[in-house]
């Protein structure tokens, strides 16, 4: 008599099929994730200002933080390394400050049709103008050691 053997544990399956593709593949998936950071690194600047602001705040840094720790350990490390460049990249692109038109201020209509002669010069014709009044104020030397000037150590 032969000896019974084990009964035979059943493989296969959607996990088996998902893991065997994965595997047949993981070389194309690769290069094609090198080649989309790529893109991303060189285009980073044609991301919209919007998408930029939303990346620098914390929600946005926490999710960029962690989506580069997650490829860097389950991908290469090629690859998190250039999600890291990306993500700096991204961040140190995005708006401090807004410009243009400030909701605080109002602006002035321009009324009387004097130009500057520099408007004249560009053939501009302002409709409204931000500021007329700037106030400015002479340069200052914030050492105390010496008196502004200029002066001259020379010999007998």
């Amino acid at each position: 008599m032969k000896p019974s053997a084990p009964p035979a544990i059943m493989t296969g399956g959607a996990k088996d099929l998902f893991i065997d593709m994965v595997k047949r593949h993981e070389s194309p998936l690769t290069a094609y994730t090198l080649l989309g950071l790529a893109l991303l690194i060189v285009y980073v600047k044609q991301i919209p200002v919007r998408f930029r602001r939303l990346a620098d705040t914390l929600l946005g840094r926490l999710l960029l933080f962690i989506l580069t720790i997650l490829v860097a350990k389950y991908t290469t490390f090629s690859n998190g390394l250039l999600l890291a460049l990306f993500t700096l990249l991204l961040l140190s692109m995005s708006p401090r400050t807004i410009e243009g038109y400030q909701d605080v201020r109002s602006s002035k209509k321009i009324t009387d049709n004097n130009l500057w002669w520099v408007e004249k010069v560009f053939n501009e014709h302002p409709k409204e103008i931000d500021e007329d009044e700037v106030t400015t104020s002479a340069i200052q030397d914030g050492s105390t050691n010496q008196k502004s000037g200029s002066s001259s150590s020379g010999g007998p």
